[in-house]
């Protein structure tokens, strides 16, 4: 129902009886029956009660905005004469003699509902006759079922409901031009005609026929056919007809009801069982879409991990952290437990070394099993001739796992080769069987592809590097030792670059105990930077040889430089010290000011006078004196030790000159010391660094013992025993047991992963006692927080806790790890 339309005219349809025909359903069939039944009340005559219907239909169904939805409403009563007109009736018409019709309308060319009553109505209704247009309409009900036949007096049928085409819609066929010209004409945009009617009783029959200008609702049909028992129900209430009739027409209603109400069941449960199955489709949807989401999500993250690793491998020079970044990430692809990669390389002598990286376990796991040449199932791999995959390889007769071995059901072996030259191999297990697919195959294979052109860029890199550095370590001299001094140097390349640079230093033992101290940078990289400073650092020596003062010494090394190197700037600072008399003189030609740090621990720059680079032709050089006393401490250094990118060159050399204000010690742990401090290995330049160390107490000058070892479990409890031995010596046995404790763990992680002999070193200068293992290991100990469950990374700290000092120097070839303890 709807509320009543503020435009609707009053009717006898009780107030507020309003009915969407749009949304016609059971609970609008139930209550317009009701409203129907009530409006007939009292009308007196079946005549009467036919109009007040016509009126009801009228007014009372709209349309979803509240207005009428019927442009026209008929009524039609009939009853049969047995071949004889009503003679009581004056205003009745008959066809044939036998059927006597009145029609009741209610449209916009005037409703009678509303101002007339009883027999009134029936007077002024108009008979079929009358206007014969209606005639249309009747041949459209008898063709329904719904109207008799003109002299047949048997029961047309049930009441029925039905949808028409109007006449003015779909022409009959009229027997003459007059009867088409009188059919009736629908209103504009009208629709259909809902028809409904049938007997009354016996002799009587009746038929509505509502002219509905929009669309109805799929099952009006069902919905009207207790409204129209209903409307017989009130047509024979009117008439006084006998208990058994209107027992029969309301038993006829309440069968119509429950037919509407079971049919309307069934439809609720057919659109519930269809709820249902579209809800089991849409979640089996929901779950297809979520299972391509994952699936789209995995794909998207292995092409992510493939583009990461071919541009990670593509860049990655280094070899150690290439292999253990494609094993990581070949692991990772392939879903496997755990993952090795094995790879060969050449040694210093060309000999060639079989390497392995772990992933997924950590590598403490595979210490105890030898190289796996010696079992069958790796040799087809190590051979090249194809990829291995076997969901269990316990099945495989080659298979031959060592005792103690990881669990391994699924096998997948992939070779790495490159020209038709085997490089190495991935190999992946997983204690489950049949976890690796032909997907996992490929994803493997190609990262095997890109892996071996990483591993010839890097290996040829490698070599270019070695032969760089060669140059350099050729170019580069080996300090003399020189006697009432103590004196060190580092060289460190570039952290990005690829070959040696300019950078120099010297220590030149001159006439009458003096010595010389020589930095310098020649601008650029590669072999011709390293081939300039080799010429410039030649003629610098053949200068000093000749004893010439600092200053004569920069003057001709510019004129050489503008001569072999024209517009090539070079820097350097060339010290004279007499160690006699603690004299130190100084010209410098554009490069940083040395720093010096007295007996009295004072730190200064020497920058006093400071002339142009060299290779500006020939002129003079300022030249400045310092006091080197002993107990003082001297360092020269390149711009690559306090420069960087991203930190201005005045707050290095502010950071370097507290780092030589604070505590100073032996002079190789210092430099190591500053040069972590101040480049961390992440320099963009070369650097170089000369130190030197006038002790107070000659006969107190610095004592070394050193040895070498194999790369085994038995060189750890040797160079314990070296150390115990050489401190009580030494006379500094209250230090044994705290260096015993240092020498286990840092020999000890040198000998697992050392792949060369490695060097013990113990020294003792004034106030410290120094251990230095050097192994070719580039694997550096961090103090890293181990698990609960793990062994590993622990000795550190006890390291951390007992030295001093301690660190880590990379060189060429590997490492030196050392560790200081004050002997006070």
């Amino acid at each position: 129902m709807v509320p009543p339309s503020p435009s609707a005219t009053h009717s006898t349809a009780p107030r507020g009886a309003r009915f969407d025909v749009s949304a016609f359903d059971l609970a609008e069939a139930a209550t317009a029956g009701t409203h129907l039944r009530q409006a007939v009340v009292g009308a007196g005559s079946a005549h009467a009660a036919a109009q007040r219907l016509a009126d009801f239909f009228r007014t009372g169904l709209v349309d979803r905005h509240g207005h009428r939805a019927c442009a026209e409403v008929r009524v039609f009563l009939a009853r049969s004469t047995g071949g004889l007109g009503d003679r009581t009736d004056p205003d009745a018409s008959t066809d044939g003699g036998r059927l006597v019709v009145r029609e009741f309308t209610a449209g916009d060319d005037g409703s009678r509902a509303a101002e007339v009553d009883g027999p009134a109505a029936v007077r002024r209704s108009a008979p079929v006759a009358g206007p014969s247009g209606s005639s249309s309409l009747l041949r459209l009900l008898r063709g329904a079922g719904l109207w008799p036949a003109d002299g047949d007096d048997a029961l047309p049928g049930e009441i029925d409901v039905v949808l028409l085409d109007h006449p003015a819609g779909k022409p009959a066929e009229q027997p003459d031009q007059a009867s088409a010209a009188s059919a009736p004409s629908a209103p504009e945009g009208a629709g259909r005609l809902l028809a409904f009617g049938g007997p009354v009783h016996a002799g009587q029959w009746f038929a509505v026929t509502l002219l509905v200008d929009q669309e109805l609702p799929p099952g009006i049909t069902e919905f009207f056919r207790p409204v129209a028992h209903s409307a017989r129900l009130a047509l024979l209430s009117a008439d006084e007809p006998s208990v058994e009739a209107r027992l029969e027409a309301s038993g006829a209603l309440t069968a119509s009801m429950e037919a509407l109400v079971a049919w309307r069941a069934s439809q609720l449960q057919s659109a519930v069982e269809d709820l249902r199955s579209t809800s089991a489709r849409l979640r089996r949807s929901e779950d297809e879409l979520r299972r391509r989401e994952s699936e789209l999500r995995e794909e998207a993250a292995v092409v992510e991990l493939l583009q990461e690793v071919g541009s990670a491998l593509a860049a990655e020079l280094d070899l150690d952290a290439l292999v253990q970044h494609a094993s990581d990430a070949a692991t990772r692809l392939s879903g496997a437990a755990f993952g090795a990669f094995f790879y060969n390389v050449l040694g210093d002598t060309g000999e060639s070394y079989l390497l392995y990286v772990i992933s997924g376990v950590d590598r403490s796991e595979f210490d105890k099993f030898p190289m796996p040449r010696n079992t069958q199932v790796f040799e087809y791999t190590f051979r090249g001739l194809g990829v291995v995959r076997s969901d269990d390889i316990t099945t495989d007769p080659r298979y031959g796992m060592p005792a103690g071995h990881l669990p391994v059901r699924s096998y997948l072996a992939v070779p790495v080769i490159s020209h038709g030259t085997v490089l190495g191999g991935f190999f992946f297990g997983h204690p489950e069987p049949g976890r690796f697919t032909e997907r996992h195959e490929r994803l493997v294979t190609g990262v095997a592809s890109q892996t071996a052109v990483a591993l010839q860029n890097a290996q040829t890199y490698r070599r270019e590097r070695e032969a760089a550095m060669e140059l350099q370590r050729r170019l580069l001299p080996r300090l003399p030792k020189v006697d009432g001094i103590v004196t060190t140097s580092r060289y460190l390349p570039a952290a990005r670059s690829r070959g040696a640079g300019g950078d120099w230093m010297d220590l030149i033992p001159l006439r009458d105990g003096e010595v010389a101290l020589v930095v310098g940078d020649v601008m650029g990289k590669g072999v011709r930077a390293a081939a300039i400073m080799g010429q410039i650092r030649t003629a610098c020596r053949a200068y000093a040889q000749l004893g010439l003062a600092p200053s004569e010494v920069l003057e001709q090394l510019s004129v050489i430089v503008d001569d072999i190197a024209p517009g090539c700037i070079t820097t350097c600072a060339y010290a004279v010290l007499d160690r006699h008399r603690a004299r130190l003189r100084l010209a410098v030609a554009g490069h940083l000011p040395p720093v010096l740090r007295d007996e009295q621990g004072g730190v200064r720059f020497l920058d006093e006078e400071i002339g142009p680079p060299l290779g500006v032709g020939r002129r003079a050089y300022p030249e400045q004196e310092a006091r080197l006393a002993p107990g003082a401490r001297l360092l020269l250094y390149t711009d690559g030790l306090v420069e960087r990118r991203s930190r201005p060159i005045d707050e290095g050399l502010h950071q370097l000159r507290k780092l030589l204000a604070g505590p100073v010690g032996e002079i190789e742990a210092d430099c190591d010391s500053w040069l972590d401090a101040l480049a961390g290995g992440q320099h963009d330049d070369d650097i170089a660094m000369l130190y030197v160390y006038r002790p107070e107490d000659s006969a107190r000058q610095t004592l070394a013992v050193t040895r070498e070892y194999p790369p085994v479990s038995g060189a750890v409890p040797d160079a314990r025993d070296l150390v115990s031995r050489t401190l009580r010596a030494w006379g500094l046995a209250h230090l044994a047991n705290d260096l015993m404790l240092v020498t286990d763990e840092i020999v000890a992680n040198a000998v697992r992963h050392a792949r060369t002999p490695l060097r013990v070193e113990l020294r003792r200068s004034a106030d410290r006692v120094v251990l230095e293992v050097t192994d070719s290991s580039t694997r550096q100990p961090r103090l890293i927080v181990s698990r609960p469950e793990e062994f590993g990374h622990r000795g550190i700290f006890l390291v951390d806790a007992i030295a001093t000092r301690w660190g880590t120097r990379m060189i060429d070839g590997g490492k030196v790890v050392w560790a200081e303890v004050s002997t006070s």
